[in-house]
């Protein structure tokens, strides 16, 4: 009971911390302390451009459900995280206003998820100590704290994907009856189409870490020489969704709509038609969103633009340079340059990404040590796949810092595991 009242505890210094910060955005934003940096609303202008669009998005279905009802709300088209936005604006928005206040019950929800999700990754993988300290590092984290409170797609598709990492880790490690499979497999279902409906583009993170656990419980079930019926259920339901879901939905203009001024306004590959094989289908994805970033407004921070894909060698030929540039971008040499959004920014996550450079050894380290843990495989390969594919596809560092989030939260857990050289902490439940 302690513990468990001492984990409480943590959580509410989590949320006291971040209800303060957004606070203090909004009142540093309200009287115009920062101009350039936030605007009335305490929307970021540098370090979360799109949350001025998704702003005004947010406020006109609050009023359109305020002054035309439930049916006309629903029927307006609108990204998912704006609607859930603007459900948050009508209930607080008269109070408060159309800003990050109004928008924080969300924000706060989303960000305690992810610390939550994080702490239950690392002890489910490691051991309970590793995951307070991932935790605690992800909480911590400068420009993931301050892009939580904005009103960004990323922290809700954040959340939906650590929760269905925990949903897989316990698949690799736990055995589940029949009902208990089939109710965590539902609620994976729903994680996964929640993820789809935040962040399509991104959609196939979501098949990597599918596929991966796939074969993970294979190995576990031959090394066994037994057949788990209840994990194998809740893999079914979860393939079910990956299959069946999409499709259905692609008709719609909820799932991955974006505002068309919005700056990050790239097209996400069009639906495959059945002529199309596997490999060309994902060509043509890599392909088509890599040149939507030539529509991107902000250039400064742009890594080989001239780069562009028309056929599978060339794609093979630069996995290497995607290698490089997904782990390690921005380089150094953008550290102290000034960008399209000041010195400040760049200076920021040049230190960011300094720190991950350490983590990525921590990390190597931790892969090394626990290279028997097959939960540690799915988290390393994940991240690692991740961040390849973003290699491939961004070609804007600005852009890609964001993206990464989730890949990097992954690897800080398996970081966070370093104690293990010193203390055996990762034995159990592989």
């Amino acid at each position: 009971m302690p513990f468990v009242s001492s984990r409480s505890s943590y959580v509410l210094l989590a949320a006291v911390l971040h209800i303060i910060l957004a606070i203090t955005i909004f009142l540093i934003g309200h009287f115009h302390v920062f101009p350039n940096t936030f605007d009335h609303n305490g929307i970021g202008l540098t370090f979360a451009i799109d949350s001025t669009t998704y702003q005004r998005v947010a406020s006109d279905l609050a009023q359109e459900l305020q002054h035309n009802g439930l049916g006309a709300w629903l029927n307006s088209t609108a990204p998912l995280h704006s609607r859930l936005y603007s459900i948050s604006f009508a209930i607080l928005g008269r109070v408060v206003g159309h800003n990050v206040l109004a928008a924080e019950p969300l924000n706060l929800i989303y960000y305690l998820a992810i610390l939550i999700c994080v702490y239950f990754l690392g002890r489910e993988v490691f051991s309970e100590q590793t995951g307070f300290i991932a935790a605690t590092i992800v909480a911590l984290w400068p420009t993931f704290l301050f892009s939580s409170t904005q009103l960004m797609r990323d922290p809700l598709a954040i959340a939906c994907l650590l929760t269905l990492m925990v949903v897989f880790a316990f698949v690799l490690s736990r055995e589940f009856r029949w009902l208990s499979g089939i109710l965590i497999g539902i609620a994976g279902t729903l994680l996964a189409t929640l993820f789809w409906l935040a962040r399509g583009n991104m959609w196939n993170i979501v098949l990597v870490a599918i596929a991966l656990t796939l074969v993970l419980l294979g190995s576990r079930m031959i090394s066994e020489k037994r057949f788990l019926a209840g994990n194998a259920i809740v893999m079914l339901l979860v393939i079910m969704t990956a299959l069946f879901v999409p499709p259905r939905l692609e008709s719609t203009t909820l799932p991955g709509t974006r505002p068309p001024m919005t700056p990050l306004a790239i097209p996400t590959a069009s639906q495959p038609t059945p002529r199309d094989g596997a490999w060309a289908i994902a060509l043509k994805q890599i392909a088509t969103r890599r040149a939507g970033f030539r529509f991107y407004n902000s250039r400064a921070s742009d890594i080989d633009p001239e780069v562009q894909f028309s056929s599978t060698g060339e794609i093979v030929r630069y996995i290497p340079r995607a290698f490089v540039i997904g782990f390690f971008a921005p380089f150094p040499r953008m550290w102290l340059q000034r960008g399209s959004f000041g010195l400040a920014v760049r200076v920021v996550s040049g230190l960011e990404t300094l720190a991950m450079y350490f983590l990525y050894l921590a990390a190597g380290f931790c892969v090394w040590r626990e290279r028997r843990n097959r939960k540690m495989w799915l988290l390393f390969l994940v991240a690692t796949i991740g961040m390849l594919a973003l290699g491939l596809v961004v070609v804007n560092a600005g852009a890609l810092f964001r993206l990464r989030y989730a890949c990097w939260i992954l690897v800080i857990v398996l970081a966070a595991n370093f104690r293990g050289f010193t203390e055996r902490s990762g034995s159990q439940n592989r």
